[in-house]
């Protein structure tokens, strides 16, 4: 993943040190015995994101860790081993000691379960320092940053010695504990827009690259799991994708209840889906970040929108147990998408009108569908769940046209009118108020957060009367036209009798 999509949000995994190569190594305390056993020793851990490959096992040695990118903020806790201080019966800087050490892990070594002491957190360096005294300790990573899982358990012997010198020990003991560094985001896609359509959300993050002790491979997380919080007034999982969640592990589907397993867990108001990794999955984790360091997991959830208002979302990744143990995870980015309303004032040219009510609108969501009219116009689901393709003004003119997506927002970031995702809308009247015209043309309108709102945009029918009255419709113009025909008639009729009845004196 793209660093600068990170956010930089750090995490997860391994460490590099293993009692063998820093209690026991190719030096030994007999090896060393030439030289007094010192008494305590300097201690420097420097905390790194683990790179692309595992690399090698640290000796106590300086390295060259130029170009590494450092982690603070971590802290470490040490644990006595017992009977290993000095002058006890297994005194690290004795024979004795070292023989019984090399039957130890990290997690057989018998311990106190009270911390002997901790180190500073480390530093925007990924340093921290402390003098211990002789002894075996195991160290423990207690505190990181969101997101990042702790290395594993390391023994520690104090001294430790030179490895370029056998008889010599070591004067600052230097420890390199890596975590690999992750990152998440994520995105949404709008394949709607109107409220009762679907939406898809995507989340990408990292593999976590955890180093095994013989820095061979890297092997898989102790835990996994992708949360995704819903509100339930605004979003449901969808009901006709198929599936509604996918996810993938470098490019390879992973199959649900084989690799992971898919928990939805009710709380106040909310769903949270939460995506979480059998042992096979996070084997198939494993295998996906050997072959390719970089590889990502990408879930993808398709929802249907509930609500016209907006929504913003993020979603949280636990890449190991104890980041779900101590509730610590990485949070990705938040993304919104929107969807609004607007409000519809209808007026009538004449001021004497007062019930505005029936009028009847479609939406369409260009302007050569609406001039074309049919039934290419949108269904929109209102606040209330109704499903609406017709809006009806009432007696003031005004009705709200819920459910459409923000013009000049779309798949989570604002767009202008040069964009193809830039959406507008138009009006077209199907009936027009009692005693008006029709509208002539589609009314363009956009949708924002304060469209629900507007009074700028006011449609105005125009009354039938004035220019709308034709003749023949029982104007002044026809009455005249009508007396003026019956008198020309009546002369015609009169002309004919006088000429008849002079015919017949004639005869």
């Amino acid at each position: 993943m793209n660093s600068t999509k990170k956010r930089g949000i750090l995490a997860t995994a391994g460490a590099l040190l293993t009692a063998a190569a820093l209690a026991l190594g190719s030096g030994t305390a007999a090896s060393a015995a030439s030289q007094p056993v010192p008494d305590q020793s300097t201690v420097v851990i420097t905390k790194l994101a683990q790179p692309a490959t595992p690399g090698t096992a640290a000796d106590g040695t300086p390295q060259d860790v130029s170009g590494a990118t450092p982690i603070k903020d971590v802290v470490f806790d040490y644990y006595l081993v017992d009977g290993t201080a000095a002058g006890q019966t297994n005194d690290i800087g004795t024979n004795a000691g070292q023989q019984a050490a090399a039957a130890w892990t990290a997690a057989t070594a018998p311990t106190s379960t009270t911390k002997t002491d901790s180190f500073t957190a480390t530093g925007a360096d990924g340093v921290t320092t402390a003098t211990l005294p002789r002894g075996l300790y195991v160290v423990k990573e207690s505190a990181t940053p969101a997101g990042v899982t702790a290395a594993v358990d390391f023994l520690l012997a104090v001294p430790l010695t030179d490895p370029d010198d056998s008889d010599a020990w070591l004067d600052t003991i230097h420890v390199y504990p890596k975590n690999a560094q992750i990152g998440a985001t994520k995105t949404v896609s709008e394949g709607t827009l109107v409220v009762g359509g679907d939406v898809t959300w995507t989340i990408t993050t990292d593999i976590p690259r955890v180093a095994n002790a013989a820095g061979t491979a890297f092997v898989a997380p102790d835990y996994f799991e992708i949360a995704d919080t819903l509100t339930d007034a605004e979003l449901a999982l969808s009901t006709t994708a198929s599936p509604a969640i996918t996810v993938t592990a470098g490019g390879t589907a992973l199959t649900v209840d084989t690799h992971y397993t898919l928990q939805a867990v009710a709380g106040t108001g909310v769903t949270t889906h939460q995506i979480v990794f059998t042992p096979a999955g996070r084997t198939a984790l494993a295998t996906a970040v050997n072959d390719a360091a970089d590889a990502e997991v990408v879930v993808t959830l398709v929802t249907t929108v509930k609500q016209a208002t907006e929504i913003a979302n993020a979603a949280k990744i636990y890449p190991d147990h104890s980041s779900k143990t101590n509730e610590k995870p990485l949070t990705t980015n938040e993304v919104e998408t929107k969807f609004g309303s607007y409000r519809l004032i209808k007026d009538s040219s004449d001021a004497e009108v007062e019930d505005l009510s029936g009028a009847e609108f479609r939406v369409y969501a260009t302007e050569a569908a609406a001039k074309a009219g049919g039934a290419g116009y949108v269904t929109a689901t209102d606040n209330a769940g109704t499903a609406r393709n017709l809006w009806t003004t009432d007696a003031s003119g005004n009705v709200t046209i819920e459910g459409l997506r923000y013009s000049a927002w779309a798949n989570g970031a604002a767009v202008d009118t040069s964009d193809p995702a830039y959406q507008a809308y138009w009006l077209v009247e199907t009936k027009a108020l009692a005693g008006h015209q029709l509208l002539a043309e589609p009314v363009k309108i956009t949708i924002d957060g304060d469209s629900v709102s507007q009074t700028t945009q006011i449609i105005v029918n125009q009354s039938t009367s004035g220019a709308f009255v034709l003749p023949l419709t029982g104007g002044t113009g026809v009455g005249f036209l009508m007396i003026g025909g019956i008198v020309l008639l009546a002369g015609v009729l009169v002309v004919a009798r006088l000429r008849r009845r002079a015919e017949a004196a004639a005869e």
